[in-house]
């Protein structure tokens, strides 16, 4: 038995032996086939039929590379029969998977009709052409049907040709279930059409196929009425930028986002906005992203998209950055990436913006570096002079280029970590004292500066730029302070540590004087130009108002950030005149926070301050950035404050920029702020609008002067909400009072009126007199608005106090009082003389005046519509035109967004935009632009001072009007007095010098002798009216 099975289990070895042997043999055979027919066709190459044997013997073999060699050399000498081009296509066609190898099979397509006639060749070719288009364009919802009817009704043709082609009906029927599962507008019909298709061609299961069909196609129509909505926002809008950057937010939230849903609609959106290089830098962030991350898109895609993107703007550094990176990705030749590089600056358009082209110098010299530690190993003495090199050429270029250094020396900064990793420390910290020249005020360059000498290990030198540093005056003298002590407290003896703080304690004090000083100087300058332009008493006023409010959120929302106690009012009236006059005279003025902060929301958690920096600081420089933190809903915001109110349009360009995988939300602080007046007293302000989010805070205004002012700011937590609550605008709470609610804008505010000689001044007041005692007695002579009674820190009256009735007639009629005995005490009683924005001549207001100050309002409001959608270019070149500028603006903008250019002989144009956001861009990218070797300006127009003239030009035909500086710009007059009748002067006198007159079209400020009274100030005495103007400012503010 076992000598049988080991019989039997050899014969099976010599089985597979003679197997192996036959296929050796037969490879043998095929190898020696090939050489011999490229012997014939190497002594003669036009041997057709050695030609058609040589292929079909590769083919046989597989040898797929060498096969298409053949198939090539044969086609450059003869024409190939259709049933070569045949298997040609149908073996590139099993082995196409990307784009390009699809693309080849088209091409070979195209080669192979021009041979023969063939009625199948072109009908395959077309098949393709319809294929490829239909993959292009099945994700355009309400267009792709016209190119898929034709396409389908191709096939059916066909199919209709031959009804018994199995094959045919099947790729009928794979067409329409592809077709019915993507969203498009013509989604019913096409339906139909399939219920007609499954009738003809299998209707013994129709039943079956439909029950099953009509599962997906009703999914399909839901997704269709989703995306309904945003097609119709961009068909009712005229393609907005906006609406489709909201239509692509979108698709990315869905559950299993649909790359080419995606792609098509940036695709849409390019068509429309092709010279918006944020839109392609958008486009390139995402393809990167499912390159990177999801490899749904080949590197094929994203070089054509990246050639496309620099074609069409040419100018951005960054499109040209991702361009490079790509063509590393893809391995291509160093030749190539080189002449990419030196084509970005051949073109010339980086040298309109120092960003741009350093943006694309470091881009290049990161390629080489990289280059470097893939083939020869660390960066060293031996290899990196090449960096050196670019570095030092791409510094030459910009200074050459644009004639400044760039203020963040990013250049600069890694010339010297480079310098620092071949071991040149000297040729480093000689860069880095060059750099001293120019940011020897910015607190973050000296902690850069020894953070690199504490990293290549020079203590001793740490020390020395600490110290130095220290005694600059820089922008923030506290961080580098606490850097050095910090450094002390790890690295210093006892000895270094103390001498650090001794010295960091004496600048402390030098930076405290300094400071004080520029304050001193800051108000000084603040009130002369107080004086010298016309600015209305209460708008300012309520302008400090929304500045105070910006400081409560922050010492709210901000428990870790320090801010100065708000200066108690109350207090600086019981001061003595004197010294309330000088500490009112010498107060810093605020921080214009409400116009230089925005908001960032809807950031990832961990976002940190350095990444908003990189975004931002193209803006402007920034001065603070604050994180609000919701760690119940894991939710960031950022509050970013600038320098300079002029960087906040060129910041909400950021709107929707990507921080990871978040689309971030950039808008004003006032944008989320509701102002809210004209409500009943006894209503809940927070009750009546918490339907619409959170609110963060309801801001009323002071009762500590009792009066009956009605109105309050309501701050929601979001900006959506503050907009979903304009609806209760216009809203009836009670009958006949509408309650008035508008999304908060100081730039706009709305003057509040003044009472026209309807208020009484009460003197000589008992200090135990109540206000309904007051308003009864007064009463009697007409109907009483309201009582106002300033009263002192014990609950005391102060002696006076001040009665409004509803007309004038009624309080003429309570001068009566004047002079009677009310609870032991001699009344005075006069009418109220003040200076309020809307008193006109000789205190009368008709009807007619009311029109015109409306009108005036209206003008004022659109008038600030269009400056903040004008954009004004000074410092041009001399002789520049129109059509120059048009140009300029061509790289960004359509015609189409730009509405009017109003050139100005002063080297200035003013370009008014279609759209405010589009003012924006321009101002952020035309800003420092070179404009035939001239760097021009560029800031949005509402962000410029109003000139005289402008003023001037708004005040034409317009009625005069009595107009006050802020009272805490104006230096106290000293003859500011009223007279109280005939032969009674009150405590001071009046006197025609330094009052306040009434404009007319050649003057609307104080009078020439304004300077000669202040400087007596300190040696009279103010009267009645002066004080009661300060009570009545004050309670207003």
């Amino acid at each position: 038995m076992s000598t049988a099975s080991n019989f039997s289990d050899n014969e099976s070895n010599f089985s597979d032996l003679d197997q192996f042997e036959n296929q050796e043999e037969s490879i043998n055979a095929i190898s020696e086939t090939i050489a011999g027919l490229l012997e014939q066709l190497s002594n003669n190459v036009y041997q057709y039929e050695v030609h058609v044997q040589y292929i079909q013997t590769l083919r046989k073999s597989a040898l797929f590379d060498e096969l298409k060699e053949a198939r090539e050399m044969m086609h450059s000498i003869f024409p190939l029969s259709e049933e070569m081009w045949h298997e040609w296509i149908e073996d590139e066609s099993r082995i196409a998977s990307t784009k390009e190898e699809k693309q080849r099979v088209i091409q070979l397509y195209s080669k192979a009709v021009q041979d023969y006639l063939s009625i199948n060749l072109w009908k395959e070719y077309v098949r393709k052409i319809f294929d490829e288009a239909n993959r292009e364009t099945c994700y355009y919802i309400t267009e792709s049907h016209q190119i898929w009817d034709a396409y389908k009704d191709f096939e059916v043709e066909i199919l209709e040709a031959s009804p018994r082609d199995e094959q045919q009906n099947i790729r009928v029927k794979k067409m329409y279930e592809s077709r019915l599962k993507i969203p498009h507008a013509t989604v019913d019909k096409t339906f139909s059409d399939y219920s007609s298709f499954i009738t003809k061609y299998d209707n013994f299961n129709y039943e079956n196929v439909m029950i099953e069909t009509n599962k997906y196609v009703s999914e399909t129509k839901g997704k269709y009425y989703e995306r309904d909505q945003y097609e119709n926002a961009l068909t009712a809008s005229n393609n907005p930028l906006d609406k489709f950057m909201d239509y692509i937010d979108f698709e990315k939230k869905q559950k299993k986002p649909v790359v080419n849903a995606i792609r098509t609609l940036y695709e849409r959106a390019i068509a429309n906005y092709y010279f918006d290089n944020t839109l392609w830098e958008n486009y390139m962030l995402f393809l990167l992203e499912k390159y990177l991350i999801d490899k749904k898109v080949s590197i094929s895609i994203l070089i054509k998209t990246a050639e496309r993107s620099v074609r069409n703007c040419p100018w951005s550094g960054d499109l040209w950055g991702h361009y490079i990176r790509i063509l590393e990705k893809n391995f291509s030749s160093p030749e190539e990436i080189v002449n990419i590089y030196n084509r970005a600056l051949s073109i010339g358009m980086l040298k309109n913006n120092i960003d741009d082209l350093i943006k694309v110098i470091i881009s290049n010299v990161d390629y080489e570096r990289r280059k470097i530690l893939a083939y020869k190993g660390p960066i060293s003495q031996e290899n990196g002079s090449s960096l050196v090199n670019l570095l030092e050429e791409g510094i030459k270029l910009v200074k050459e280029t644009f004639q400044i250094d760039d203020p963040y020396y990013r250049l600069e900064k890694y010339l010297i970590e480079i310098e620092t990793l071949i071991k040149n420390l000297s040729k480093a910290r000689q860069i880095w004292n060059e750099l001293c020249k120019n940011h020897r005020n910015e607190s973050e360059f000296w902690i850069r500066y020894a953070d690199w000498e504490k990293a290549v290990g020079n203590l001793d030198d740490v020390r020395k730029v600490y110290k130095r540093a220290s005694q600059q005056n820089t922008d923030w003298p506290e961080r580098i302070f606490d850097a050095w002590e910090h450094f002390e407290h790890q690295y210093g003896t006892v000895d270094n540590f103390e001498l650090a703080i001794i010295f960091i304690k004496k600048q402390m004090t030098i930076v405290a004087q300094r400071r004080e000083r520029a304050a001193l100087e800051e108000a000084k300058n603040a009130q002369s130009e107080g004086l010298s332009q016309v600015v209305p008493a209460m708008q300012v006023a309520e302008d400090n108002k929304s500045l105070e409010a910006i400081d409560s959120i922050s010492s709210e929302q901000y428990s870790d950030t320090k801010k100065r106690k708000p200066e108690d009012e109350q207090q600086m009236e019981e001061l003595p005149v004197a010294k309330r006059n000088k500490a009112q005279q010498f107060e810093k003025p605020k921080r214009d926070r409400e116009f230089a902060t925005i908001i960032v929301s809807n950031l990832p958690f961990d976002v940190k301050e350095g990444e908003l920096k990189t975004i931002f600081h193209e803006c402007g420089k920034i001065k603070e950035i604050r994180f609000l933190v919701d760690t119940v809903n894991a939710q960031k915001t950022a509050y970013i404050e600038f320098n300079e109110k002029e960087s906040v349009p060129a910041a909400l360009t950021k709107d929707k920029k990507r921080i990871g995988d978040q689309e971030i939300c950039v808008y004003r602080i006032s944008e989320r702020i509701l102002y809210v007046t004209n409500f009943p007293p006894s209503i809940d302000i927070e009750e009546l609008f918490k339907k619409y989010g959170e609110i963060l805070s309801v801001r009323k205004p002071s009762t500590k002067h009792k009066t009956n002012r009605v109105f309050c700011y309501v701050e929601f937590k979001e900006r959506n909400s503050a907009q979903a609550a304009l609806e209760m605008n216009g809203r009836e709470l009670e009958p006949g009072k509408k309650i008035v609610v508008m999304i908060s804008n100081p730039l706009l505010k709305k003057e509040r009126s003044a009472p026209i000689q309807t208020e009484v001044y009460v003197r000589n007041l008992p200090s135990n007199v109540e206000q309904n005692e007051l308003k009864s007695l007064f009463q009697t002579y007409g109907p009483v608005t309201f009582v106002r009674i300033p009263m002192t820190n014990d609950n005391k009256c102060k002696g006076f106090a001040f009665v409004e009735f509803e007309n004038k007639a009624h309080a003429k009629a309570s001068l009566a009082l004047n002079s009677t005995e009310f609870k032991g005490c001699v009344l005075n009683v006069t009418l109220s003389e003040i200076n309020r924005n809307q008193i006109q001549k000789e205190g009368k207001i008709n009807e007619r005046e009311k029109n015109k100050i409306s009108k005036r309002r209206q003008e004022g409001f659109k008038e600030s519509e269009k400056r903040s959608k004008t954009v004004a270019f000074t410092k041009l070149p001399k002789d520049t035109t129109e059509e120059s500028i048009r140009n300029m603006l061509s790289q960004k903008f359509k015609d189409e967004a730009i509405s009017k250019i109003t050139m100005s002989h002063d080297r200035c144009a003013y370009v008014e935009f279609e759209h405010i956001e589009d003012a924006g861009k321009a101002a952020l990218h035309f800003n420092k632009y070179k404009l035939e070797n001239t760097i021009i300006s560029a800031v949005i127009r509402s962000d410029l001072p109003s000139t005289l003239a402008e003023l001037a030009v708004q005040r034409d035909d317009k009625p005069a009007k009595m107009t006050m500086v802020p009272r805490r710009l104006i230096a106290p007059s000293s003859k500011l007095g009223t007279k109280r009748g005939p032969g009674k002067i009150g405590i001071g006198s009046s006197s025609k010098k330094g009052q306040l007159v009434k404009s007319t079209k050649d003057s609307n400020s104080f009078t020439e002798n304004q300077d000669d009274e202040t400087k007596d100030e300190n040696n009279s005495k103010k009267s009645n009216d002066y004080f009661r103007n300060i009570f009545y400012n004050s309670s207003n503010s």
